[in-house]
C-alpha cells in the first residue's frame, strides 16, 4: 500500500513535472495532450522505483533516467533527437538542482540523510518540497516564455554553436553531478554506499568525452566562421569587380561606336563634320572627368573603405551607361552601428535598383541623386532616381520577397533584402513615386 501511495501521490507528479519542465523550455504545455503525459509519466515513474529497489547507485541511475527520458519522448512524442536531448538535459539537471537545494535546506537545519531515513514525516515534507522546487522551476520558465526552439538556428555555421553550447551544458551537468554526490557522500555518511570510485571513473570518462566532442566542435566552428568572414568580406569586392568590368565593356563599346562614325566622316571626306564630333566628344569626356573628380573628393569623407569601394563601382558604372550621378555626404556617422556586410547590402541594392529603373529614360532624363547625412534625432540614407512611377498600390508590394518587374520574372530580392536588414538595426524605410522620380529614404534615429 505505501509503495502504490508513493508511486501515485510521488513519482507520476515527479515524472510529470520534469516532462512539464522540458516542455517548458520549447515555450509549450504539457497539457496539449495530458493522455500521451500520462503515458510518458508511468513508465518513467516504474523506472524510477525499480532501480530505486535494485539499490543501483545514484550516478548510474541519473544516467539511466537521462537516456530513458530521451527513449520515452521519442517513441511518445516522435520528438526529434536534438530537442529531446535539450530537454532531458534540463528535466534531469533540474532533479539535481531540486535535490541540491533540498540538502542544504535540511543541512542548514541539522538534519542529514540518517534523520529522513528514519523518519517517515520527514521523508514526506522532504517529497513535498522536492516537487514544490520542480513546480517553481517550470513555473518561472512558463511565465518568462522561454523558447529554446526559437534559438535552435537555421543555417549550418549556428547550428555548430548551438551544439557547442548544448554539449557544454551536458558538460556542465555532469561536473555539477560530480560535485553534488561528493557534497552528499561528506555531509551525509550513510550515502557512502550509494558512492563508487567505479562509478566516479565512468562519469570522468563521460566528462573527457564531452570535453573532446566540444574541442573538435569549437575548431568546425571557428574554421566554418572564418570561411563565412571570407565569403562576406570578398562579395562585395567581388561585386565590384564585375561593376567595373562592365563599366569597361561599355565605355570600349561606345569607344568603338565613336570611332566608327569618325572613320565614316574620314571617308566621306567630311573633315568639318568630323572635327565637329571630336571637339563635342572632348567637350563630354571633359565633363564627364569633372563629374568624375568631384565625386572622388566627395567618397573620401566615407570612412568605410568597403564601402567607399562599392560607391566608386556604382559611379563607375553611371559613367557607362550616360547616368547623371551626384553623390552628398554630411556627418560623420554613416551608420556605424551596421556591419559592413549588411550595411554594402543596403546601399548595393539600392543603388542596383536605382541604375535599373533610370536607364529606362532617354540619357538626358537619367539621374540619380545619393545622400547620406545626418540631424540632431536620426541618421539618414536618401536616393533618387528617375525612372517610371510605381502605382501608389504598388509601393508596398515592392518590398515583398518575389515582387519584381522584370518581363523574365528574375530578381524581387533585392528590396526585400534592404527592408529586412533595415529593420533588424531598428530603422524605418519609406519609399514615394510621383511624376518619373522615386526615392528610397532610410532612416535611424541617433545613436
Amino acid at each position: 500500500m505505501e509503495f502504490l501511495l508513493r508511486f501515485v501521490l510521488i513519482d507520476v507528479p515527479e515524472a510529470f513535472l520534469l516532462l512539464a519542465i522540458g516542455f517548458a523550455i520549447f515555450n509549450r504545455s504539457v497539457f496539449e495532450d495530458w493522455k500521451k503525459a500520462l503515458l510518458f509519466s508511468m513508465p518513467f515513474s516504474a523506472l524510477g522505483e525499480m532501480l530505486g529497489l535494485l539499490q543501483v547507485a545514484y550516478q548510474p541511475k541519473i544516467l539511466l533516467m537521462f537516456l530513458f527520458f530521451i527513449l520515452l519522448l521519442r517513441v511518445v512524442y516522435h520528438t526529434k533527437l536534438l530537442p529531446s536531448v535539450a530537454m532531458a538535459t534540463i528535466a534531469l539537471g533540474s532533479t539535481i538542482v531540486a535535490e541540491f537545494v533540498l540538502i542544504l535546506i535540511f543541512n542548514s537545519q541539522q538534519i542529514y540523510w540518517i534523520d529522513i531515513l528514519e523518519g517517515k514525516w520527514l521523508q514526506y515534507v522532504g517529497s513535498l518540497l522536492y516537487l514544490l522546487v520542480l513546480f517553481l522551476f517550470c513555473s518561472i520558465m512558463r511565465v518568462l516564455k522561454v523558447d529554446l526552439g526559437r534559438l535552435i538556428p537555421r543555417h549550418r555555421h549556428n547550428r555548430y554553436l548551438f551544439m557547442l553550447i548544448l554539449m557544454g551544458s551536458v558538460e556542465f551537468l555532469l561536473i555539477l553531478f560530480m560535485n553534488t554526490s561528493f557534497f552528499i557522500r561528506d555531509n551525509n555518511s550513510p550515502l557512502f554506499q550509494f558512492y563508487t570510485p567505479q562509478f566516479q571513473l565512468v562519469f570522468q570518462l563521460f566528462i573527457l568525452a564531452f570535453f573532446i566532442v566540444i574541442v573538435i566542435l569549437f575548431r568546425i566552428y571557428i574554421n566554418l566562421t572564418i570561411n563565412r568572414v571570407e565569403e562576406e568580406t570578398e562579395t562585395p569586392y567581388l561585386q565590384n569587380i564585375n561593376d567595373l568590368l562592365t563599366a569597361i565593356r561599355s565605355l570600349k563599346h561606345d569607344s568603338l561606336n565613336h570611332y566608327t562614325a569618325i572613320n565614316g566622316f574620314i571617308k566621306e571626306g567630311l573633315f568639318d563634320h568630323a572635327r565637329e564630333y571630336v571637339q563635342h566628344i572632348l567637350k563630354e569626356t571633359v565633363s564627364i572627368e569633372q563629374a568624375a573628380e568631384a565625386s572622388v573628393q566627395v567618397l573620401k569623407g566615407i570612412k568605410n573603405p568597403a564601402v567607399c569601394s562599392l560607391l566608386q563601382s556604382k559611379m563607375a558604372v553611371c559613367l557607362a551607361e550616360r547616368i547623371s550621378c551626384t553623390i552628398t555626404i554630411s556627418g560623420s556617422g554613416q551608420f556605424s552601428f551596421i556591419k559592413t556586410y549588411d550595411l554594402i547590402k543596403i546601399l548595393g541594392n539600392l543603388f542596383d535598383n536605382a541604375i535599373r529603373a533610370t536607364s529606362h529614360e532617354l540619357e538626358e532624363d537619367r539621374y540619380i541623386h545619393f545622400e547620406w547625412g545626418q540631424t540632431k534625432r536620426e541618421q539618414y540614407l536618401y536616393i533618387e532616381n528617375s525612372g517610371p512611377t510605381i502605382p501608389k498600390e504598388k509601393l508596398q508590394e515592392i518590398f515583398q520577397l518575389g515582387y519584381t518587374t522584370k518581363k523574365d520574372g528574375e530578381g524581387g530580392v533585392g528590396l526585400a533584402v534592404v527592408k529586412s536588414v533595415t529593420e533588424r538595426y531598428g530603422g524605418k524605410i519609406a519609399v514615394k513615386s510621383e511624376n518619373g522620380v522615386t526615392s528610397f529614404r532610410i532612416s535611424f534615429l541617433s545613436r
